[in-house]
């Protein structure tokens, strides 16, 4: 056991313990390298004050905080062989045996030279703050925890395998000594990657692993692309993924936690389609796995560019009979797969934007890097809700933005339930995406129809998928067009006013939106392939407020998109394809 090691300033002054990991490296405590470039190593009865530097140090700057681990570095190797660590689940308790017995030799006071040995207690399920285990001495025993054990290796005395360093002590109080804190494996692993060479780690040997981890070290991403990575790669794979620190941390957990002999190939494929990553993981590959190396999807970046991801936050809000409140759920969708959720939570109406708001600004990091677009499935009540004009706060922005800087749609909730209209709106998606064209059908506020007489007109042409009301259309023209299946309407949101509620009747309509709207939307968007509609009306709500592309008449003013395939469901709604733009496949609700 000459791993063991005393770590002291060039000067000799003792600062802590640390442990040999190899032939040249020992990993100690942060704050025992503290202010140090240069330190000397001893290996108690075998070699004295050899030089060291600090090679590496954690996110760690003062007591408390995480990270608590540094990497020191002989000048020489020290001839002696460094520790063997034990499996990751060796504390885990079992029947029989709550805590575990450990041991560690650290250096306190009066005990400089050789050391002294104290004896712990621990499992895995006595964790701190995601970071430390709980360590405990019994009373019985003479010697305890003190200045001169930080960084001493943590180790079982039977098999002598090392799990973990001490990190610190309670120092004053009746449990002075008693009670401290150690980093386990898992842990340190966390922080400092490369121990991972050095862990007895089954999924996969040792010499490709660490062929693995040296090409993805220092490819950092962000936990939103590594987790939509791991997502598109295993897409049935249903829990919850941790936030990612690295590719290198994605790769070890769908080693160690997923199933299945080509999990790494399927995952190495994905994340080379990540034109961020930058790594071409084939060599690997035909190295070490050449019977699941495939040419072509293993291609480079650079040979075969990602289409740009695509994905929707879809808000559901489902009217509740009593006390006029609804309840509100939110998804986070990303290429088909999710990557959020929020609620039900139950608002009244009036709360309806702060609630949805502060929803938004809590799913928002899941879109990040993302071309995407805001989906509101409503009930018809909710429809006409100015939604664009709400606002998107982002944590930690100078300043919230309206939501029309995003492509917004609205979607009709009895779309998501397998009722006729709902199999009647997928026919009719089917025939506009054929046609490549959106082709608006003009209705006038004057047109003297209840809700049979829209019913049968828009019954009675199954090539009519698109209506452009000049103002916001009665309820009965609304529903008869709801439970006709007709998946695109636009409207100004201005209220006709005239009429006896069976449709909006005839009479004088000088007020209501100007023929000029009808004539300006149909324009914008009759030859517009309807995949392209949420961004084109985004562009036009954006035009309409610019002093030098607006006017009080743009067609962009108070505008709603409803915007609605039949392939749409609830849990969780997709996201609103792209498949024309991108030449991909899409699974989104509006891809037909």
């Amino acid at each position: 056991m000459h791993w063991r090691a005393r770590i002291a300033t060039v000067d000799g002054v003792p600062r802590g313990a640390g442990v040999l990991v190899d032939g040249a490296r020992l990993i100690t405590c942060a704050h025992v390298v503290d202010g140090l470039t240069e330190v000397s190593v001893t290996l108690p009865g075998v070699a004295e004050a050899l030089p060291a530097a600090v090679a590496w140090t954690g996110d760690w700057r003062c007591l408390g905080d995480r990270g608590d681990v540094a990497v020191v570095e002989l000048g020489e190797p020290a001839g002696v062989p460094p520790c063997a660590f034990a499996p990751l689940d060796l504390l885990r308790p079992r029947e029989g045996q709550g805590t575990r017995e450990l041991r560690a030799l650290g250096f306190p006071f009066g005990h400089e030279k050789d050391g002294t040995h104290v004896t712990l207690r621990t499992s895995a399920d006595r964790l701190l703050g995601q970071e430390w285990l709980e360590i405990d001495v019994e009373q019985a025993h003479l010697q305890r925890l003190g200045e001169g054990f930080s960084g001493a290796a943590v180790y079982d005395p039977g098999s002598r395998l090392v799990v973990g360093i001490v990190t610190d002590a309670l120092l004053d109080g009746d449990q002075e000594g008693y009670i401290g804190r150690m980093l386990p494996l898992d842990t340190i692993r966390r922080h400092w990657e490369a121990l991972d060479d050095l862990l007895p780690l089954d999924w996969l040997p040792d010499m490709p692993r660490r062929e693995l981890r040296a090409l993805f070290d220092g490819v950092r991403l962000d936990p939103g692309t590594l987790e939509l990575t791991v997502r598109r790669a295993f897409p049935t794979f249903r829990r919850p993924l941790p936030a990612f620190r690295s590719a290198w941390h994605a790769i070890r957990y769908v080693g160690e936690e997923l199933t299945g002999e080509e999990r790494l190939s399927r995952l190495l494929r994905e994340l080379g389609r990540t034109a961020t990553a930058g790594v071409d993981a084939g060599p690997w590959l035909r190295r070490w796995m050449p019977e699941r190396y495939d040419e072509a999807a293993h291609a480079g970046p650079a040979a075969r560019p990602a289409a740009p991801p695509t994905g929707s936050v879809v808000f559901r809000g489902q009217s509740m009979t009593r006390g006029g409140t609804i309840d509100l759920s939110v998804s986070t969708v990303v290429d088909g797969v999710p990557v959020g959720r929020a609620g039900p939570v139950r608002v009244r109406r009036q709360h309806l934007r702060t609630k949805t708001e502060a929803l938004l600004a809590e799913q928002i990091g899941g879109v990040h890097g993302v071309d995407w677009m805001l989906e509101f499935v409503v009930p018809e009540g909710l429809m006409s809700e100015p939604f664009e004009e709400w606002q998107i706060r982002e944590p930690g922005a100078a300043r919230p933005r309206p939501m029309r800087t995003v492509p917004v749609v609205v979607r009709h909730l009895d779309r998501l339930e397998p009722l006729l209209a709902s199999h009647l709106a997928g026919r009719r998606w089917a025939t506009v995406r054929a046609r490549g064209e959106t082709r608006p059908r003009r209705v006038e506020c004057g047109l003297p129809y209840g809700y049979e007489e829209f019913h049968d007109w828009l019954d009675a042409d199954d090539q009519l998928c698109a209506l452009a009301y000049a103002a916001t259309p009665a309820p009965d023209w609304l529903s008869a067009a709801l439970d006709t299946g007709v998946p695109i309407m636009l409207w100004r949101r201005r209220d006709c006013g005239v009429g006896n509620g069976e449709g909006n009747g005839e009479g004088n309509h000088a007020h209501c939106a100007p023929e000029k709207f009808l004539d300006r939307i149909t324009e914008a968007v009759a030859s517009l392939d309807p995949a392209r509609l949420p961004h084109e009306v985004m562009r036009l709500r954006k035009e309409a407020r610019s002093p030098d592309k607006g006017d009080a008449e743009h067609c962009g003013h108070r505008l709603t998109l409803f915007w609605d395939g039949a392939e749409g469901r609830a849990d969780p709604p997709l996201a609103a394809g792209t498949a024309h733009i991108t030449g991909t496949q899409s699974t989104g609700s509006g891809s037909g």
